[in-house]
């Protein structure tokens, strides 16, 4: 079964995307990838705006500082990039994420196909929020100029909109590390 994973943090960069379907550490980052069951490359790709905002929050193992959270529920538009991959290859991608990633979302249709992808339960109007790292940001430019076709103005208006939004929470590092999205998970089904 094929379906259309969206995304909207890091993995907008098809670079990035491949250390999850092929295994192996991105550029900048510090952390190894498994790799997927079915390491192919996406059957395709296509840009998307999806409604609602993201935010930074945690501790990002991969490149230091808050990872991207999607929240739908706010008002704003989200600049995301659809791949057509398999349900396993999706399953996959997932579970090589923090299992804070514990919400699947489905955003609709696209070809006929489900367009799906994952967040945090958190809102991001109540979520404690954390910077993102300069590597992070650049991985992000990177999936925007691509799906997009964006200028460098554009991609730099865009997550400053962002990171405005996400201004840091004052929280102790021992607070951080306590939060429970640091650890990983496998694979697992659908939800």
């Amino acid at each position: 079964m094929l379906v259309w994973y969206v995304s909207y943090g890091s993995n907008m960069s098809i670079d990035r995307l491949g250390c999850y379907l092929r295994g192996g550490r991105p550029d900048g980052g510090r952390c190894t990838q498994v790799g997927a069951r079915d390491g192919r490359a996406p059957r395709g790709s296509a840009p998307v705006l999806a409604p609602g905002r993201v935010f930074f929050a945690g501790r990002s193992r991969v490149w230091g500082g808050g990872r991207a959270f999607y929240d739908p529920d706010e008002a704003g538009r989200v600049a995301a990039r659809a791949y057509l991959l398999t349900a396993e290859q999706f399953e996959d991608i997932r579970g090589q994420e923090p299992r804070c990633y514990d919400r699947v979302l489905d955003l609709g249709r696209r070809d006929g196909l489900a367009m799906l992808t994952f967040t945090c339960r958190a809102r991001g109007s109540t979520a404690v929020h954390s910077a993102p790292s300069p590597d992070y940001l650049r991985v992000l430019g990177a999936g925007l100029r691509e799906a997009h076709g964006w200028d460098v103005g554009q991609v730099a208006d865009y997550l400053a909109a962002a990171v405005s939004w996400t201004r840091p929470s004052p929280v102790t590092a021992a607070a951080v590390s306590r939060l429970p999205c640091d650890a990983g998970h496998r694979p697992g089904r659908l939800t």
